[in-house]
């Protein structure tokens, strides 16, 4: 069993876009990682081009917060870890997804984080901007580091979208919200609910990691997921001994 996408029509119509496509899939394709849903074949037939993926039973992370509220910070931390593997792995071979979110991380049968569309979704929708003529980023702006809203593509704006995707399992919701200039304008002043005042009971020290990640410096943040992921480790294990 696989799982098949088709590219859309906009992007096949012009050819420069169809090879920056084609390009950006082939270096994805070559990603290969337990906690990275496999891209097994790129099918160009006609004018149509077809990704082929490793078909993963289960469902997405999104689903998993929308069908339990929140998350308990043990299983949160069980995503996480995958999460953080699969974008130290991809960013140690030079690439950034640009645009992960629960949405794009499949949950499997055994409660294994397996991240998808590393780059390939951001490629085509930035496709569709410069071909509708804006100056959008695209994107998904809740989980948009700052300088990515303004068109600086980094690793670590991919660190600050999972200390969102850890917000939201945590508490069932966005740290950010309001209109974009709003919720830039509250990204650049970390202004933000504190975890720990949404949900009793998280261990100590949690907002001061969550606020690291989502630093609005980039320079700032953790170097690497497995940072990021390390530090809410290590609260774990202080309050598993504290109790």
């Amino acid at each position: 069993r696989v799982a098949v996408k088709r590219m859309r029509d906009e992007l096949k119509r012009d050819p420069r876009e169809r090879q920056r496509f084609l390009a950006e899939a082939k270096t994805v394709a070559a990603l290969h990682h337990p906690n990275i849903v496999d891209i097994y074949a790129i099918v160009e037939e006609g004018s149509e081009v077809y990704l082929v993926f490793e078909y993963v039973n289960g469902g997405t992370a999104h689903e998993l917060i929308g069908a339990r509220g929140k998350l308990a910070f043990g299983q949160a931390m069980s995503l996480m870890r995958g999460m953080g593997e699969a974008l130290d792995f991809a960013h140690g071979r030079g690439i950034v997804h640009r645009d992960l979110k629960p949405s794009n991380v499949m949950v499997d049968e055994d409660g294994r984080a397996r991240v998808m569309d590393f780059g390939i979704a951001r490629a085509a929708k930035d496709a569709l901007t410069r071909q509708s003529m804006t100056n959008t980023i695209a994107g998904t702006p809740p989980y948009m580091a700052p300088e990515q809203e303004q068109g600086e593509v980094r690793r670590e704006g991919d660190i600050y979208a999972l200390g969102v995707c850890f917000y939201e399992m945590l508490t069932g919701r966005l740290p950010f919200s309001g209109t974009t200039a709003g919720m830039l304008l509250n990204k650049i002043n970390r202004s933000f609910p504190r975890a720990s005042s949404v949900v009793a009971g998280l261990p100590t020290g949690v907002d001061d990691v969550l606020a690291a990640a989502l630093d609005p410096d980039p320079s700032k943040r953790f170097p690497k997921a497995g940072a990021f992921v390390s530090a809410l480790e290590r609260l774990g294990a202080a309050g598993r001994s504290a109790a």
